[in-house]
């Protein structure tokens, strides 16, 4: 049966295929759906068990499951629009019978088939309802159901057994937080849909959160179960109280935080969060609601609201990359989050370079001058150009940055100064608008201005004479009001020399200039950007050796700030305990002859953007793996379940499923079907022999 919604909305918007099985399950994920789409899109349901064609031309297409996704693909072939295979859990809104249970009562798990009883079995343990003792039924198996009195069903209560007295219908599964996130930003609606995305789903969770208090005395314990359940989202959450006492802290912010505690819950806030500016964002009872954070070069969002009669405060971290900033302002350059991310009080340390560096941002914001900034890669040229665009009048506007040597030729002038529709071969319909004209009123920030073609000094300087530009293929001259300040890390004066850059151009950047002194030239700065760093990044109170600072203030510093952070991070990711010590720098392998004091470090982005965290339990499992493939013996869930029940952590099979699927989405294991079967990747190879 299909499901045409186009008379009701109209016939210009996007379009979605939904294709479920069942018509009980059609209905829950339309209802989902509708409550997000909110009547801008058209939504077509295919339901599969009625029989319906599938002309699939909808710009979307949404599968209820990977099996009905496989079954469709066997039928017609390799599809040619978008899919997206969703992920599905629990209806949130329809637990509140079975958090009241008391723990260790038995219930009958009922569905049709075997796989469909065990995903929802799944489902429910994932987030954290496991206090009771289930046994999956579907018709045909090979059950003793005489001793049970209370079922839960999604949906399929004409299966229940007669006897059973007391029947729990949870309905039909819906699609989990990352899928409904995929299909708005498919759509281009997840920007204008995020901040009621998020606080429904957290609404949820706070309902939750009443109904799991079955101890209603033991709110420690009232919390564990919450937490367990909100793991299943894609967002670290905290939840704390009027006494600043951790209610809730999930497994995501954990790892996002890089904490190892286990007992979180019941401690003080201050004693968990050690990034000293989150914790005052946090603990400020009237200050702003949102605040941007930075991790190992990662940015994330945090949020924060009361909740209870301001009993208790609920704040969620999630990336920027899926968060809308939603500022009520006239650029749209601020809603895409093109804001000044750092200050004056951002730039540390107490060497006379800095006092004077600071000196002159004070003097030259107040101007409205084209800025010039020189210094070596790693240096801080675009936390100073942040910092100049803070201080200056136009701190409410826009400021982008632009990195001339990540953008090809052909493609900077486009970028810069935009086009119209048909300008050229694979032009956007509708033309596109340039970065100049986005940071209109704002800041411009001109990175590594000395890998620029000569083609494109021309097109910069006219901007810089005469304030206005012309997107390619427009006759339309355009004035605006931006502010420039360019970077670079060579000599300019050289390539004007060298006839590689214009004269004219290089004296028109250099009205305003400041010259950004190395780290080595300064290290009296190296300890305070240190501790500074630290306790931005390390998860606990982390102390070092006097040795270990000796050694880094000896050290030459080539590549920078930028080379002592990784320094840090590294150091921080592998430590032992948390006092830092020689035995935690890097070996040369990393960083050349750091030990020697003679060699750049050499730090790759990839090698930090591969560290991840492990809980204990992941790490067990990650262990049985590799002993059980180094001595070429089979690997399934019953044997690694067999396997656990001699140790530390004792799980049954369906638990070792939730766990295998863990460790394949970090990347340090490889699930496949048929010979191969599970084996270690690269990573969890390397995290394995580190270990040892």
């Amino acid at each position: 049966m299909i499901v045409d919604y186009t008379a009701f909305f109209g016939g210009d918007m996007k379009s979605i295929a939904l294709i479920t099985g069942s018509r009980d399950t059609a209905n829950a994920l339309l209802r989902q759906l509708n409550v997000f789409l909110d009547n801008q899109v058209v939504l077509n349901v295919y339901i599969i068990d009625e029989g319906t064609a599938l002309p699939l031309e909808e710009d979307l297409q949404v599968f209820s499951s990977r099996t009905l996704y496989d079954e469709v693909a066997n039928q017609y072939g390799k599809m040619s629009k978008p899919q997206i295979i969703g992920n599905r859990t629990v209806n949130y809104d329809v637990l509140d019978e079975l958090v009241s249970i008391p723990h260790g009562t038995r219930v009958l798990l009922v569905n049709d088939v075997e796989e469909s009883a065990v995903e929802v079995l799944d489902a429910l343990l994932e987030i954290g309802l496991d206090q009771m003792a289930f046994t999956v039924y579907y018709p045909g198996c090979d059950v003793d159901v005489n001793n049970f009195e209370i079922a839960v069903t999604p949906g399929e209560a004409q299966y229940v057994p007669n006897h059973i007295s007391q029947v729990i219908d949870i309905g039909s599964r819906v699609f989990d937080f990352r899928t409904i996130a995929k299909i708005l930003s498919h759509l281009n609606l997840l920007e204008n849909s995020s901040g009621s995305f998020s606080k429904m789903y957290l609404e949820k969770i706070i309902k939750i959160a009443k109904g799991l208090a079955v101890s209603k005395s033991e709110l420690i314990k009232q919390s564990e179960n919450l937490e367990r359940v909100i793991n299943s989202f894609n967002a670290g959450l905290l939840m704390y109280d009027k006494n600043h006492k951790v209610v809730v802290f999930n497994d995501i912010l954990k790892q996002l935080l890089r904490i190892n505690k286990y007992t979180i819950v019941g401690s003080a806030l201050s004693s968990v969060i050690y990034n000293k500016r989150l914790l005052a964002f946090l603990l400020d009872e009237n200050g702003d609601s949102r605040y941007d954070l930075t991790i190992d070069g990662n940015e994330y969002v945090v949020s924060k609201f009361k909740i209870t009669n301001n009993e208790m405060t609920c704040a969620s971290i999630k990336s920027s990359k899926i968060h809308s900033l939603s500022i009520d302002g006239r650029e749209s350059a601020i809603k895409k989050g093109h804001v000044a991310k750092y200050g004056l009080d951002d730039i540390i340390g107490h060497s006379e370079a800095v006092f004077k560096l600071k000196a002159i941002i004070k003097k030259l914001s107040g101007t409205d001058m084209t800025i010039l900034i020189q210094g070596e890669s790693g240096t801080g040229k675009e936390l100073t150009a942040s910092a100049i665009h803070k201080e200056s009048a136009r701190a409410d506007a826009p400021f982008l940055a632009v990195n001339f040597s990540a953008l090809p030729d052909d493609l900077i002038e486009s970028e810069l100064f935009g086009y119209v529709e048909g300008a050229f071969t694979g032009a956007r319909k509708g033309g596109k608008v340039g970065l100049f004209e986005e940071a209109n009123g704002g800041t411009i920030f001109l990175d590594e201005i000395g890998d620029v073609s000569l083609k494109v000094q021309s097109r910069l300087l006219r901007v810089l004479e005469e304030r206005e530009i012309m997107p390619i293929g427009s006759g339309e001259i355009k004035p605006i009001d931006v502010r420039i300040i360019a970077a670079t890390n060579k000599d300019l004066a050289e390539l004007v020399t060298d006839k590689k850059f214009r004269e004219d151009l290089y004296y028109r950047l250099k009205m305003g200039y400041i010259q950004l002194q190395p780290l080595r030239q300064r290290k009296e700065d190296i300890p305070e950007l240190f501790e500074h760093m630290m306790c931005a990044m390390a998860s606990s109170r982390v102390s070092y050796t006097d040795e270990l600072m000796h050694k880094l203030v000896s050290y030459e510093w080539t590549g920078n700030i930028r080379e002592l952070k990784n320094t840090i991070t590294y150091m921080l990711a592998v430590r032992e305990s948390d006092c830092l010590g020689l035995v935690d720098l890097p070996d040369t392998s990393y960083f050349g002859n750091l030990n020697e004091d003679t060699s750049s470090a050499v730090f790759s982005e990839s090698h930090r953007s591969n560290q991840i965290y492990l809980n204990e339990e992941q790490f067990y499992f990650l262990e049985k793996i590799h002993h059980l493939l180094k001595h070429d013996k089979a690997i399934s869930r019953i044997t690694l379940s067999a396997e656990s029940l001699n140790g530390a952590f004792k799980r049954s099979e369906n638990q070792v499923r939730r766990i295998l699927k863990q460790l394949d989405e970090l990347g340090v294991i490889s699930l496949s079907k048929g010979r191969k079967g599970i084996s270690l990747t690269a990573m969890g190879d390397q995290i394995i022999q580190h270990k040892k």
